[in-house]
């Protein structure tokens, strides 16, 4: 077997306690001048972070847009583009967690399409789901309320800054659930047909990580076990789009169309999807399977399902459908949209992932 990997992702990785400060040392390292903050509503209106974002900016702040939302409506990213024009930005500081940092992707994307010089990208991260680490975003069409996921190696953030100090705020529930998503990264990665060596070495090691971490991590005084999250979260996708044919097999997609249909959270589409995954693929996956529930300390015989869920057994987290927004009714068009989008990415198991019985598998999540 030949293996074929390119070395893709950030240029560079800070973390630590307190590694905010090194913010200005890394803007002047990059020329910026003109930073714009990417950000949501909860962060810039219910804590004072964003303002010492700002602060610790300085004269190279050029505004703030708190407008990103969740799932990435179209709307949003089009405001999020007039304001990087209206601020002249010529960087993006994306502070917040998954919804902002598809938004600012998807801001360079579409001023690279324009014939515009896309500003440069530095993310603070303050949930796990990881997302700084792929040139890859999703985007919601708000009429059809389907996800498109978008490609481009333009979009990938160039310096990522982890400080466990800025994810006090962070809701327990929306920390363990996009911990959960870390998880599900790197399950995907590690059932993924031919997995490179690399990767499931570092993929191992974020499922051992957060096994070990992701519960004690719900305090938001205990830093280290947040930043060892942070790093595992790190390590569940590194690499993803360096790898030659590789990609999801059916938990994220399944989770990119329960979210876009029912706006669930992806941290909670993960809890419910993932231990469903499991089996639905484990006659295909069983040796990979076998190591995933190694990984997380008990046998795999039956496959990575039962581990998954003893490991959520600890964690308060939903765990069905009928624990969020979702509609029963709409089933059918979720099982639709997830079959279509397993055949557009040429997904190993579109030909066993049915819109009958993606259906059936939805069904019995609920």
């Amino acid at each position: 077997m030949i293996h074929d990997f390119t070395e893709c992702g950030p240029d560079r990785v800070i973390s630590g306690i307190g590694a905010l400060a090194e913010l200005p040392g890394v803007l002047a390292d990059m020329s910026v001048e003109r930073a714009l903050v990417l950000t949501g509503r909860t962060l810039a209106e219910k804590t004072d972070l964003v303002a010492r974002v700002e602060t610790t900016l300085g004269a190279r702040h050029a505004g703030t847009f708190s407008g990103c939302a969740q799932h990435v409506p179209e709307s949003t990213v089009t405001a999020a583009v007039a304001a990087a024009r209206e601020g002249r930005a010529d960087g993006i500081v994306v502070f917040g967690g998954g919804s902002p940092i598809d938004t600012a992707k998807m801001v360079v994307l579409k001023l690279k399409e324009a014939g515009e010089a896309p500003p440069r990208q530095i993310v603070i991260p303050t949930t796990l789901s990881a997302g700084e680490f792929t040139f890859a975003a999703g985007m919601t069409d708000e009429q059809t309320r389907i996800k498109h996921v978008h490609v481009d190696p333009a979009m990938q953030p160039e310096i990522i800054l982890y400080d466990p100090e800025l994810c006090r705020p962070t809701p327990p529930e929306l920390w363990l659930t996009t911990g959960i998503k870390a998880l599900d990264h790197a399950v995907e990665g590690l059932w993924w047909p031919d997995c490179h060596p690399l990767l499931e070495t570092l993929r191992l090691g974020a499922i051992a990580d957060l096994t070990a971490h992701l519960a004690r991590s719900r305090d938001p005084e205990a830093l280290e076990d947040r930043l060892a999250c942070q790093h595992a979260a790190w390590k569940s996708i590194w690499g993803l789009l360096g790898a030659k044919k590789v990609g999801f097999r059916l938990s994220h997609p399944l989770g990119h169309q329960i979210g876009a249909r029912w706006d669930v959270p992806h941290g909670v589409t993960s809890c419910i999807a993932l231990p469903a995954a499991a089996r639905f693929l484990k006659d295909r996956t069983g040796p990979a399977q076998a190591k995933i529930a190694a990984a997380m300390g008990l046998p795999g015989a039956d496959g990575a399902a039962p581990a998954i869920e003893a490991f959520f057994d600890r964690l308060e987290i939903p765990r069905r459908l009928s624990d969020t927004t979702a509609k029963r009714d709409e089933i059918p068009l979720v099982a639709k949209a997830v079959a279509d989008e397993l055949a557009h990415l040429g997904a190993p198991d579109a030909d066993i992932a049915t819109p009958e019985a993606l259906a059936a598998l939805l069904d019995e999540l609920w």
